[in-house]
């Protein structure tokens, strides 16, 4: 008995196993069902807010309406833009006719003109007056001026003025197209500056090219001790526009059109052009025009100094500029003259004139180029720590000076 019991309790215990083995089965499969179910739940859940915020929604492609490109037509031209419609074109367009070849020679037996050198020149009034460099035609008698069209004029000498390289030659023509003039005292470096001459006379229509306002007020030296044509010129542009030998005369313009210099020099070194021109302000050259037809002849101002340039010790221990020292009072033979006349001594400093604060000897000089012998001006020293104004009319600058 003992034995049929312990073979019931096996059996039993077998049954209890494969029922448990049987219940994790079905908790099993409930709880895979559970997460089935959790899963779609979820999935529906998102695929609703999904559809409410449109993402299901088809995108509308828009296309755009078709373009026509049309050419509207006239019966004198096509209406379109202009390929060469830039700013130094149109500059161009208006001033090479007013830029002139200007060729200096003489005449053979038989009254034939044979050029021998030249420039360029800029015509500054309808009635044939035009300007040009002191240096193209000094020394010469026989002048020819030649338009962009090619026609040819005989040209009249009316003047020239070495101290300023400024030259006037006057032609007998009418109704001419004057250069507009333009203020060289509102230039501002960097401003747009456009050269317009006759390189190497290499034929009646000029050359065009374009730069930059390099610097203002500068001196030069040019021409040749030697040979007597040596001159310092004062006040001058400096550009960056190229200027070759033949465009000496030529227009120095701003971005209007109008002229701001005649071109007179450029720098050269042992390797050849530094890329420097040089012009005379149109201001100075216009005053200067005015003188050689009203007078002939510039009667150019004459202070009576041998002055140095004066330093001063800034607070930081920096050297400035800050005047003009005299060192002398000077005049031929030894007279006195201008500023000595009016009591200024050696030792004094310049500092002013009429008003205007002058810190370099270059810039004394300039200002006293736009005066003319017999003008009033207005001149502050400093004397010993004591400021003093003398106020006198500038004498006549001698020739021998």
């Amino acid at each position: 008995m003992d034995e049929n019991y312990s073979q019931q309790e096996l059996f039993e215990q077998e049954q209890y196993i494969s029922d448990l083995i049987e219940k994790k089965t079905v908790k099993k499969k409930s709880s895979i069902n559970v997460v089935m179910a959790s899963g779609i739940l979820s999935s529906i859940l998102v695929l609703s807010f999904l559809y409410l915020f449109g993402i299901f929604d088809e995108e509308e492609i828009v296309l755009p309406d078709p373009v026509t490109i049309t050419e509207t037509i006239t019966e004198k031209e096509l209406v379109m833009p202009r390929v060469d419609s830039t700013e130094i074109v149109s500059i161009a367009e208006l001033a090479t006719k007013t830029i002139v070849q200007v060729q200096v020679g003489i005449l053979n037996e038989d009254g034939d003109f044979l050029p021998n050198g030249g420039g360029s020149g800029v015509v500054i009034s309808n009635d044939g007056l035009i300007m040009t460099n002191h240096h193209v035609i000094d020394e010469s008698n026989e002048v020819r001026v030649i338009f962009e069209d090619g026609r040819m004029y005989e040209s009249q000498i009316i003047g020239s003025d070495k101290l300023t390289d400024v030259g006037l030659l006057k032609i007998n023509a009418a109704n001419l197209f004057p250069i507009s003039i333009g203020n060289s005292d509102i230039l501002s470096v960097g401003d747009l500056a456009v050269a317009i001459g006759h390189p190497l006379t290499l034929g009646a229509a000029p050359t065009v090219t374009s730069g930059v306002v390099s610097a203002l007020a500068r001196r030069l030296d040019v021409g040749s001790e030697t040979m007597g044509s040596g001159v310092t010129l004062f006040g001058l542009i400096q550009t960056d526009a190229p200027i070759t030998r033949g465009s000496s005369g030529g227009a120095l313009i701003n971005n209007n059109g109008e002229l701001i210099g005649i071109t007179t020099a450029i720098a050269t070194a042992d390797v050849g052009a530094e890329g420097l021109g040089f012009a005379v302000p149109i201001n100075l050259a216009l005053s200067i025009a005015d003188d050689l037809i009203k007078e002939g002849q510039v009667f150019h101002a004459f202070l009576g100094i041998l002055g140095s340039q004066h330093f001063e010790t800034a607070a930081d221990g920096a050297r400035v500029f800050s005047g003009v020292y005299i060192q002398e009072l000077y005049g031929p033979t030894n007279d006195m003259f201008a500023i000595g006349k009016a009591g200024a001594l050696p030792g004094d400093i310049i500092k002013k004139v009429n008003g205007e604060t002058v810190k370099t000897l270059d810039g004394l000089i300039t200002e006293l180029r736009k005066k003319r012998a017999g003008d009033s001006i207005e001149i502050e020293i400093l004397r010993n720590e004591q400021y003093i104004i003398l106020d006198f009319e500038l004498d006549l600058r001698p020739s021998d000076v």
